[in-house]
């Protein structure tokens, strides 16, 4: 988990972070970005998160780009729950493989948001495409209570 007064991470989305902590700690996400619409993540594939075939189960580029989206959604001030989720994986991955991933806010109105999302392998030295996908997000009403 960053910082908590890393500038790179919108406010909304410090406060969630906590709430969210064992889910990050599952995935082994750490954020690194959350501003304006875009979210930047990585995650480390655990050993018990590798299927029969020795691959990484693809649950986890999927986990990756739909917490990015609600932290890029946060990073504009909106929240809101995943309604549908569509990914095309490229690479496989074994354990320990580091994944990082990318999501950004394509556009979004008074009730949806759209977004898009990549994960990168990066065991070669360079970033390979591993998966991505696109998300829609119904976004919730804040309430506020005292």
């Amino acid at each position: 988990m960053p910082d908590d007064t890393s500038p790179v991470i919108h406010p909304r989305v410090r406060t969630v972070l906590e709430s969210d902590r064992g889910i990050l700690e599952t995935f082994g996400i750490v954020v690194h970005k959350a501003q304006h619409g875009v979210c930047e993540l990585s995650g480390t594939v655990a050993d018990s998160m590798v299927n029969a075939s020795g691959f990484a189960h693809g649950s986890i580029a999927y986990a990756l780009m739909d917490t990015a989206c609600a932290y890029a959604l946060g990073s504009i001030e909106r929240r809101g729950v995943t309604v549908h989720g569509n990914v095309s994986y490229i690479k496989g991955a074994v354990a320990g493989s580091t994944f990082d991933t990318r999501v950004e806010v394509v556009s979004h109105g008074r009730r949806v948001a759209t977004l898009r999302g990549e994960v990168y392998l990066l065991d070669s030295g360079q970033p390979e495409l591993a998966a991505h996908g696109s998300f829609v997000f119904q976004l919730r009403e804040e309430t506020t209570t005292d």
